[in-house]
């Protein structure tokens, strides 16, 4: 990961640096998702060639917010965070307005649990502040610590849908509900 603090910088909390994915994050994250549990905990496919994998970062670096989080430490690239427009399901989203984000994340191993997607999320709920009405994140039921995380940041459940044959519990944060 050398090098990786004279890309752009789009967020800094005290641990992290928040910036966009860039091919040469593509080594670390193959390594963080090779993790079998991670996949299983984020829904990636359990069977993951290495071409596989590839796609998948090409997929999510080449989305306009996808970022990286490098741990200030020793700019080891620790996990990922994508910002989407709200990939709730259409009929869950007529009650809500328009404008929502999906915020989808991970955090490689050995780096979980230590509190670095709280600060990650923190500051992305900070950004989106003004300009988000809600955001929602969806966890699968076995995937507690992500529950608890986003209980935490103040995220409230708000239903769940199936996703091929996946339950998935949707989890937003509305402005309104006076958590800003």
């Amino acid at each position: 990961m050398a090098g990786s603090t004279q890309r752009p910088i789009d967020m800094e909390t005290e641990r992290l640096i928040v910036r966009h994915l860039s091919p040469q994050d593509e080594a670390a994250f193959l390594s963080g998702i090779g993790d079998r549990e991670l996949r299983r905990m984020y829904g990636l496919p359990l069977e993951l060639s290495d071409e596989r994998a590839r796609q998948i970062f090409q997929r999510f670096s080449a989305l306009p917010a996808a970022y990286g989080l490098v741990r200030k430490a020793d700019d080891a690239l620790i996990g990922f965070l994508l910002d989407v427009p709200s990939e709730l399901p259409e009929d869950m989203q007529r009650a809500l307005p328009v404008g929502g984000r999906t915020l989808a994340y991970a955090t490689f191993p050995p780096y979980q649990r230590q509190g670095y997607m709280g600060e990650a999320l923190l500051s992305m709920i900070q950004r989106h502040s003004s300009d988000a009405p809600y955001l929602h994140c969806g966890h699968f039921p076995f995937n507690i610590p992500s529950e608890r995380l986003l209980l935490s940041l103040g995220f409230q459940e708000y239903g769940h849908h199936v996703s091929g044959k996946v339950t998935i519990i949707d989890k937003i944060r509305v402005k309104s509900w006076g958590n800003g």
